[in-house]
C-alpha cells in the first residue's frame, strides 16, 4: 500500500501531527491520494475515525483504516502520539492483519425510493418531543409494541458506544450480533415491552414501524435525518464492511480495562 490520505481532528495538535505523518510518508516515496487511497490514517479519536469512514462510504471496499489517538484511548485507534515513529515503520514495512467490521444498513420506506444509510456504531430512532409508538418485527415476525423515546440498534463495535451509556450489553469482538435496546421506555399495565437489551444473530432484520414518525430523528453514528413521512425503518447487517489495519496484536480485554 503506497497511496494514502489523512483525516485529522480540528485541534492544532492533530493537524500538526497529520502534516508530520504526511511529510514523512511523502519523503519515503508514498503518494498522497485523497480520491482513491489504499490506506487512510485518522489522527484524533474515535469520532474522527467515524467521520473518515462516512466520508469514504462510496469506496469503503477499497481502503483500509488505521488511527493515531491524540486524546483518550479509543476502540478505533491503535497508536498514541508518542508512537508515530512506530506507525510509520509499521505501515511502510509490514503487512497488516485486516479486521473487518460490517456496517449496519438502514432502509427507510415510504412512497419514494430512498437511498440506504449506513452506521458503524449504531442507529437510533428517537423522538425527544413526544412518546413514540413503534411496532417491532424480527425477520417480519411481530415482537412487540414499544412506547417511549425510541430504540437503539447497534453492532458489536457500537456496543461500547451510545449503547453502553443506556445500559446495553458489551459484546466481545468474536461474537457477531446486533443489539436492540430501549431509550426511555414507558412501562405500565397498558404499555408492555421487553425493557431489556435484545441480542440477535447478525442475519436478523429488525423492522420498526409506526403510523407516524413525525418529529422523529434517525441518528446514525454522528449523522442524522428526520423521519417525517417515513413509516418503516429496517436495520440489518450490510454487505459493506470497514477494514481496519492491525499491525500489532491488541487485547480487547486490556482496552476495556484501560477505558472503563
Amino acid at each position: 500500500m503506497e497511496r494514502f490520505t489523512i483525516t485529522t481532528r480540528v485541534d492544532e495538535q492533530s493537524k500538526q501531527l497529520g502534516e508530520q505523518v504526511k511529510e514523512r510518508l511523502l519523503h519515503l516515496g508514498w503518494m498522497y491520494d485523497d480520491q482513491s487511497p489504499e490506506i487512510l490514517i485518522s489522527v484524533g479519536g474515535d469520532g474522527t475515525m467515524l467521520h473518515a469512514v462516512h466520508q469514504r462510504i462510496d469506496i469503503i471496499d477499497q481502503v483500509v483504516f488505521v488511527g493515531i489517538h491524540t486524546g483518550t484511548l479509543g476502540f478505533l485507534t491503535d497508536y498514541a502520539v508518542s508512537e508515530v515513529d512506530q506507525l510509520i515503520e509499521d505501515v511502510t514495512t509490514k503487512s497488516p492483519k485486516i479486521d473487518q467490521v460490517f456496517l449496519i444498513q438502514i432502509d427507510r420506506k415510504n412512497h419514494k425510493d430512498l437511498p440506504p444509510l449506513f452506521a458503524l456504531n449504531e442507529a437510533r430512532v428517537e423522538n425527544i418531543i413526544k412518546t413514540q409508538r413503534i411496532e417491532v418485527f424480527l425477520n417480519d415476525e411481530y415482537l412487540e409494541t414499544f412506547r417511549g423515546n425510541g430504540l437503539c440498534i447497534s453492532g458489536q463495535l457500537g456496543s461500547t458506544a451510545y449503547n453502553r451509556s443506556i445500559a446495553g450489553a458489551v459484546i466481545m469482538p468474536d461474537f457477531a450480533a446486533l443489539q436492540m435496546i430501549e431509550i426511555a421506555g414507558i412501562h405500565h399495565q397498558l404499555s408492555k415491552s421487553l425493557g431489556s437489551p435484545l441480542i440477535v444473530s447478525p442475519d436478523t432484520k429488525i423492522k420498526l414501524k409506526s403510523d407516524s414518525f413525525y418529529d422523529t430523528i434517525l441518528a446514525y453514528d454522528h449523522l442524522h435525518v428526520r423521519l417525517d413521512g417515513i413509516n418503516e425503518v429496517t436495520c440489518f447487517r450490510s454487505n459493506k464492511c470497514v477494514k481496519f489495519a492491525r499491525y500489532r496484536k491488541t487485547s480487547y480485554i486490556q482496552r476495556l480495562h484501560s477505558l472503563y
